[in-house]
């Protein structure tokens, strides 16, 4: 608690950690849509440290001539401050501070310039809260019902408005790259000499399918021994900088050059805006409004070491207008410097405290300038095209502070049209299709924002959770045995609560209630009838079954194990019980060998032969070729 003076009255400024109150219900059961405010401390484990908090604030709530909410301007922040003065003051006599930065001279103007409660994000934001409870306490509890009566177990499991269809991306991701089959292609690399140098070609042309197209292709160009430049284009880029990070694209950056999570960028972000060195971070913007004094920024940063002579450059060629990207916030500006010098910073706030003020001051320069030049060639009276790319930088500008994107200069010979070079060497090329990428933190976290779920704010969050709740595991991230189970049960019983198509359209929903177009009971009462037909649907199925007719009933078994792996089979193909993952392979083994067989002639079992050598077939492929062969001796 701190107190002290402004314009002549006292102020006494005390914190919170976060909300003091959140959801609850007395009903042990599901559905279950009566719900309370209540302390936190009270009804959530590890959170007995914010009763400390809660008394402060309840012996000075009542001396107050008015409350002002200074929590974060948006919409947590917004709920946190108003429930406290709702519950132990009086919200007639409450206003909000906004702000973007923790530097002084900024929290002096909003505190002199104090508006009324921001209603739209309190209400968008108490609407957030119920649906998130809403979803999750029945959702959560029906799946541990389930789960118990269909594994014997009882384990203590979640899913949730946005978790759930976010583990069934992970899932499909998984699937496709542990079940694929990679399909065999055929081309040509080529070589030319010009003058004393050799230069590797890029193939115009997509592979062959038919390794004797590639072997033809092959003998031609060493009968022909010159290709014949058939094109010159030649042309001057210009590569324009980036805009400032919204949050997004700060986490996705970070992921991509440190390796951080989206977790871990977040805390040090936050770590970051604490220590009054960087703007608010949980924004979606990525434009600098006018407002902010860039000139008295850079002017600081001025001094900072390394940078410096970069800001000291834009002031003295009066570049002072940033580049402005797509996102907007109408709450906060893009992630920016504040000019602030630090001191000293750990290794993670260092990297990721440059990072920002390198983007932050390319966003300033002008674009870059690269020429390139693409020669055409192909043989005399052929119509196969083989290209050489060169490139050099004309003006780096904004490239040289953003040294993190590279731009490597390709040197090539100058070339005209009809210009013959001689093949130095031709070779024929077997190649394979490429599985799908495992999605790591970084990709998940984008798919979660072009599908639309989620809030910037909390997507790290939910993404973590995955992994407490030991549903996935690793950097590429595979889905465990726990996971699977629990997202068969999703699709199979609750798919239509939990499909991104239902959460997207709830994002909308709320999107409208901060926009004042729809009330929070319109939209609670929409989720609350379509949770409660299905949870009741769920909850008579398991009242009238037992665990294995369950399975069978809803789609998770056929009543007997996989061949494979002695899971429970979902199906029979070629004479095998399999379950869905192994089902999925076998399926996939026999659709491709089709492809194969056309392709290269080979039979059934020199194809499970490669398969097995190749790095990029699926494990369950793999699994399912292996039993195959042990079964067929």
């Amino acid at each position: 608690m701190w107190t002290g003076k402004f314009r002549g009255k006292d102020v006494v400024v005390a914190s919170t950690a976060g909300h003091l109150y959140t959801l609850y219900t007395d009903e042990n059961d599901y559905p279950t849509f009566s719900f309370s405010w209540g302390h936190r401390w009270v009804y959530e484990k590890n959170s007995k440290h914010l009763e400390k908090y809660y008394r402060v604030l309840e012996k000075l709530f009542p001396n107050a001539e008015y409350y002002v909410n200074a929590c974060d301007y948006d919409i947590e922040g917004s709920v946190i401050g108003y429930n406290i003065i709702k519950h132990l003051g009086d919200t007639r006599r409450a206003y909000r501070m906004k702000f973007s930065t923790l530097t002084k001279e900024e929290l002096s103007k909003a505190l002199s310039n104090l508006q009324p409660l921001d209603w739209s994000n309190i209400e968008s934001g108490l609407a957030r809260h119920i649906l998130d409870w809403l979803w999750g306490i029945n959702v959560s509890r029906a799946l541990m019902s389930v789960y118990e009566h269909l594994f014997g177990e009882k384990l203590v499991l979640s899913a949730g408005r946005v978790q759930s269809p976010t583990l069934l991306e992970l899932l499909k991701r998984y699937i496709e790259r542990e079940t694929f089959v990679p399909k065999p292609t055929f081309t040509v690399s080529v070589r030319v000499r010009y003058g004393s140098r050799e230069y590797s070609l890029t193939n115009a042309f997509e592979p062959f399918e038919k390794l004797d197209s590639a072997v033809r292709l092959a003998q031609s160009l060493r009968k022909t021994r010159k290709l014949v430049v058939s094109n010159v284009d030649k042309k001057v880029l210009s590569l324009e900088p980036p805009p400032p990070f919204n949050l997004t694209q700060l986490q996705l950056e970070s992921a991509k050059l440190f390796g951080f999570s989206p977790a871990e960028t977040m805390r040090i972000a936050e770590e970051l805006y604490l220590d009054s060195l960087i703007s608010y971070p949980r924004t979606n913007s990525e434009k600098i409004p006018q407002s902010i004094d860039n000139a008295k920024i850079l002017r600081n940063l001025s001094s900072l070491p390394n940078l410096g002579a970069y800001a000291s450059e834009l002031l003295s060629r009066k570049l002072l207008s940033p580049r402005e990207g797509a996102g907007e916030d109408p709450a906060h500006p893009a992630i920016h410097p504040t000019g602030y010098i630090p001191r000293k910073l750990g290794d993670g706030e260092a990297v990721l405290y440059e990072l920002i003020v390198r983007r932050y001051l390319a966003s300033f320069y002008p674009s870059a300038r690269v020429e390139e030049v693409v020669y055409t060639m192909k043989e005399p009276g052929a119509g196969v095209l083989f290209k050489l790319v060169g490139r050099r930088v004309l003006s780096q500008e904004w490239l040289k502070v953003y040294h993190y994107r590279k731009i490597a200069s390709v040197e090539v010979p100058t070339l005209r049209v009809g210009e013959e070079l001689e093949i130095s060497s031709v070779r024929s090329l077997k190649l394979y299709t490429r599985q799908p990428q495992l999605h790591s933190k970084a990709s998940i976290l984008k798919w979660m924002e072009s599908s639309g779920i989620g809030t910037e704010s909390t997507r790290a969050q939910i993404i973590e959770t995955l992994f407490k709740r030991k549903y996935v595991r690793g950097k590429s991230i595979a889905v465990t045995n726990l996971g699977l189970r629990v997202a068969r049960i999703l699709s199979a019983l609750f798919k239509e609560i939990t499909e991104v198509e239902l959460t997207r359209e709830f994002e909308r929903k709320l999107r409208e209630v901060a926009l004042g177009r729809v009330s929070r009971k319109e939209v609670v009462d929409e989720a609350i009838a379509k949770l409660g037909s299905k949870l009741e649907e769920v909850k008579k199925a398991l009242s009238n079954s037992r665990g294995s007719e369950l399975k069978v009933k809803f789609g998770l078994s056929i009543g007997s194990r996989c061949s494979v792996c002695g899971g429970d089979a979902v199906g029979r193909e070629g004479g095998l019980h399999l379950c869905s993952l192994h089902l999925a392979a076998y399926q996939n083994l026999v659709k491709t060998y089709e492809t194969w067989a056309s392709r290269t002639n080979a039979s059934f079992d020199d194809y499970s032969a490669t398969l097995l050598k190749l790095s990029t077939t699926g494990r369950f492929v793999k699994d399912v070729i292996k039993y195959l062969m042990k079964r067929d001796r």
